[in-house]
């Protein structure tokens, strides 16, 4: 996809994994809606990206509300006109074994890490479909390849985007819509430092890398599609 000009969603934008996205996105001429919990950093983000001679918007939202989704698309489509890519990339991680986590632990990391990749695909997904072109990348984790027991919760989310990935892949390729699943392994960002897991930080991966990797999936011809890349941190440590 040669992306010079077209219109990307990167939700989870304020910081890290997000943000770097957005910013590498931004130089490759495209033009980024920006969407998170923390307008402050959306901002910034914008600010950066506008510097760069992009355009950018941004909402500062709760995507787990049907409601929330509808303006963010009305207003993308009345600034840009359309929508070629998203990037599902939000999401909320809680330290708790399964016997721990709460109901609201539990309720919160299926709003944001799944109801949430549903209510903005399906919309997302349908304008694709109408034009047969467009590419959505669900962020994943390697804890939906073998769940951590201490974020068991996250990790079953996570195995649960995989499986919507699969129903919108299957759904997708018959209207030439593109979709794929990054599995990052152990990334610096602000999440995973909150959760302090015991393995050196010289070990994990920067944002930069994962962003990297998601250019790569964007820029493979029209008879290409990767549909899994799991980016991995030195010694294959799992988060």
């Amino acid at each position: 996809m040669d992306l010079n000009g077209k219109v990307a969603v990167v939700t989870g934008a304020g910081r890290g994994i997000g943000k770097s996205l957005a910013i590498a996105l931004a130089k490759e001429r495209c033009n980024v809606v920006l969407v998170s919990r923390t307008e402050e950093e959306l901002k910034k983000t914008s600010s950066e990206i506008n510097s760069l001679g992009s355009k950018s918007i941004y909402f500062n939202i709760d995507l787990s509300i049907k409601e929330n989704i509808e303006m963010l698309i009305n207003k993308t489509l009345d600034r840009f006109g359309t929508i070629d890519i998203l990037i599902n990339n939000a999401a909320v991680l809680y330290s708790s074994d399964f016997l721990d986590i709460t109901e609201e632990e539990w309720d919160k990391t299926m709003n944001i890490n799944l109801r949430s990749v549903f209510l903005l695909s399906q919309p997302i997904l349908k304008i694709m479909e109408e034009k047969k072109s467009g590419y959505i990348i669900n962020v994943s984790s390697t804890a939906a390849l073998e769940v951590p027991p201490g974020i068991a919760a996250y990790g079953i989310s996570k195995i649960a985007m995989n499986g919507l990935s699969q129903a919108m892949y299957e759904h997708g390729k018959s209207y030439n819509v593109k979709v794929s699943t990054i599995f990052p392994g152990m990334t610096d960002t602000k999440m995973l430092r909150e959760l302090s897991p015991p393995v050196q930080k010289e070990k994990w991966m920067a944002p930069e890398d994962i962003a990297g990797c998601i250019l790569f999936l964007l820029k493979q011809s029209d008879r290409t599609v990767v549909r899994e890349i799991i980016p991995w941190a030195a010694r294959h440590d799992k988060i």
